[in-house]
C-alpha cells in the first residue's frame, strides 16, 4: 500500500510540474532547436535510464512537448537502444561475480525468458532499469530480450505519453481518463507483486 501511494504521489508530482511549465517557453525552445529536438529527446532515452533516471518522467515529458505519435516513435527507438546498452553493461560486469550462482537463479526462475521479460514490461513489477540490468546479468538471449522488452514497453509508453499529451488540458475528460489509466496500471503492478511475494515467500 505504501508503494502504491508513493507511485501515485510520483505521478501527481510529474503532472503538477509539467502542467505548470510555461507552454510558450516550451514552444520557443522546440522552435529554436526544431531540427534536433527529437534527436535530443531520443538521446535522453538512450542515456538517462542508464543512471536510473525514472523512465516515466521521460515518457510524460515527451508527450507534453512533442505530442503523442512523435514522442511514441522516439521513445520506442530510445528504449530499444538503451535496453541493449544496459544489457551489455550488466553482461560485462556480471563476469566479476560467480557465474554459477547466476545460472542457478536463471534456471530456476527464468526458463521462458521471452515471456518473463514481456510480463515484466507489461506489468511493471520491477522497475524498467532493473529489468535491463537483470537480463544482462542473467545472460538472457539478447534478441529475445530486445523484442520482448520493446513490445512489452509499448503499452506503458502509450499510457504515459498519452498522459503527457493531455497534460496541458488538465481540466479535460481526456486528461483524467489518461491519468486514471496510468494509476490503474500502477495498482495492477503492485497487486501482482503482492501476490508473487506471497507465493514466493
Amino acid at each position: 500500500m505504501v508503494r502504491l501511494f508513493l507511485f501515485i504521489v510520483f505521478i501527481t508530482l510529474c503532472v503538477v510540474i509539467l502542467s505548470s511549465l510555461n507552454q510558450q517557453i516550451l514552444t520557443n525552445f522546440i522552435s529554436q532547436y526544431s531540427q534536433f529536438s527529437l534527436i535530443i529527446y531520443t538521446g535522453f532515452w538512450i542515456v538517462l535510464p542508464i543512471f536510473l533516471f525514472p523512465a516515466g518522467i521521460l515518457a510524460i515529458g515527451g508527450g507534453a512537448i512533442f505530442g503523442f505519435w512523435e514522442a511514441l516513435v522516439c521513445t520506442m527507438i530510445g528504449v530499444g537502444i538503451n535496453s541493449a546498452i544496459m544489457y551489455i553493461i550488466a553482461r560485462y560486469f556480471s563476469k566479476a561475480f560467480n557465474a554459477n550462482k547466476f545460472e542457478i537463479i536463471k534456471n530456476k526462475f527464468c526458463k521462458d525468458e521471452f515471456t518473463l521479460i514481456l510480463l515484466l514490461r507489461l506489468i511493471p513489477i520491477v522497475p524498467y532499469n532493473a529489468v535491463n540490468y537483470m537480463a544482462g546479468a542473467f545472460g538472457f538471449n539478447f534478441v529475445k530480450f530486445i523484442i520482448a522488452g520493446v513490445l512489452g514497453k509499448l503499452i506503458s509508453a502509450v499510457l504515459f505519453i498519452n498522459l503527457g499529451n493531455n497534460i496541458a488540458n488538465y481540466k479535460s475528460y481526456e486528461f483524467w481518463l489518461a491519468l486514471l489509466l496510468v494509476v490503474l496500471m500502477g495498482a495492477v503492478a503492485f497487486w501482482v507483486r503482492k501476490i508473487l511475494n506471497r507465493r514466493v515467500g
